[in-house]
């Protein structure tokens, strides 16, 4: 009995373990630099975005299961830092827009086609911002969406 016992703790504990995304290490290692910094599940986070502002994305957005949001003074160090991070986990750049000096990068990691994790870089005049997004998406479904916004997206 107590050997089964043990074998289920272990199991919940890695269980536990596994539910963290890539950018959680990020997130925990630069929380306390960050001027601002929340973490939230969809169900919650999406009930606060205003219906009339969904619009096309309403079909992305239910497929988040939990986001992050970290915003910085403009900070070169963690500028850095956060390319480093997407290089070594292996984060795929989808989208680079620049306009008027502010710059936004999209990520993607993937696992063969389901798409895992969506981080998205703001860089613009003092401010630098970073929002994850835990996901289980197929690659298919992100470029029907786009497809389908009001947004001019060119090269995907």
């Amino acid at each position: 009995m107590r050997k089964y016992i043990i074998i289920l703790g272990i199991g919940i504990l890695l269980t536990s373990c596994a539910t963290h995304s890539n950018f959680y290490s990020f997130y925990k290692e630069n929380k306390k630099e960050a001027d601002f910094s929340f973490g939230a599940s969809a169900f919650i986070a999406n009930a606060f975005i205003p219906k009339e502002d969904l619009g096309a994305y309403k079909k992305l957005l239910r497929k988040f299961r939990y986001y992050r949001l970290m915003v910085f003074a403009e900070n070169d160090k963690i500028d850095a830092e956060f390319d480093d991070f997407v290089k070594e986990n292996k984060y795929s750049s989808l989208i680079t827009v620049s306009e008027n000096g502010d710059k936004v990068n999209l990520y993607l990691l993937k696992e063969g086609d389901l798409i895992k994790e969506i981080l998205m870089k703001v860089k613009s005049e003092g401010d630098y911002v970073l929002i994850d997004g835990k996901t289980k998406l197929l690659e298919s479904e992100l470029y029907e969406i786009l497809e389908n916004s009001e947004i001019e997206v060119v090269g995907i």
